[in-house]
């Protein structure tokens, strides 16, 4: 039997496909897949974007591919998924980390464009580029596809200074994950919705504080990546459908 330090790593050689990779915890998760051996597809609203995280992936020798999509406009998801799946090799893993952040309360004053980008870049763009790359994902020996939900997708939370429509897209989300996780199950694809706070990103190498006391200190993005990391490598028989963080938000520390 092999012990933890003598078990193979079940990321290398895997297909990643992730959104929103060109900044913020999207580009840090492509990171960190590619650090561990993962072939990485990423996406960006800007190329620029997405081509300086396949640079800071190549520089340390990993691989990465750099893509163009909004992943509000249904046009550019498509011709996306396309490309994609002009390569034969099966997506592993799919990442849907792309959502545009809008704040506020409901207001006349609001833009309808802003709010209409909102709920498609965190919902509507997501589902549409999961229903395309599914021939693929169901040709992988085992696939999982990890959600960035937010706890702005929790029944009765209001602790945020988000938008209704970013709440609105998130609830979308999380009911989207809650039943594709049952449906693809018999395709031997896992779905997992993650639910964090507000979190930090503190660069790519941060080492995680083991002392503090909870409730004091922001949630760190490599706290969520170390997550998602235990359940992309667990056996097939181990179905994480959802993983719940609680700590504080912004809005609490500026309460403390």
């Amino acid at each position: 039997m092999l012990n933890a330090l003598n078990r193979p790593n079940g990321l290398k050689g895997k297909r990643v496909v992730v959104t929103g990779g060109g900044r913020d915890f999207g580009q840090a998760i492509s990171v960190w897949l590619a650090r561990e051996g993962a072939h990485v597809d990423l996406c960006a609203r800007q190329l620029k974007s997405a081509e300086a995280t396949c640079e800071i992936i190549q520089n340390e020798r990993g691989v990465a591919r750099s893509y163009q999509c909004d992943i509000s406009d249904a046009q550019s998801v498509r011709d996306f998924s396309d490309q994609l799946l002009q390569d034969s090799k099966p997506i592993d893993i799919l990442i849907l980390s792309a959502a545009q952040w809008l704040e506020g309360n409901l207001s006349e004053n609001n833009s309808d464009e802003d709010i209409i980008s909102t709920i498609n870049s965190g919902a509507t763009g997501s589902m549409l580029l999961t229903k395309m790359l599914l021939p693929s994902l169901r040709q992988s020996q085992g696939a999982d596809i990890i959600a960035m939900v937010s706890v702005c997708g929790i029944p009765n939370f209001t602790r945020s200074v988000a938008h209704p429509a970013f709440f609105a897209a998130k609830h979308a989300m999380s009911g989207f994950c809650n039943t594709i996780s049952h449906q693809l199950s018999k395709d031997n694809i896992r779905v997992t919705g993650i639910y964090p706070p507000d979190f930090e990103l503190n660069g790519f190498d941060e080492v995680l504080d083991d002392h503090t006391t909870m409730g004091k200190q922001m949630l760190n993005g490599r706290s969520v990546w170390e997550s998602i990391r235990f359940v992309l490598t667990q056996p097939r028989s181990c179905h994480v459908s959802a993983i719940y963080f609680q700590g504080p938000t912004f809005e609490d520390m500026k309460q403390l």
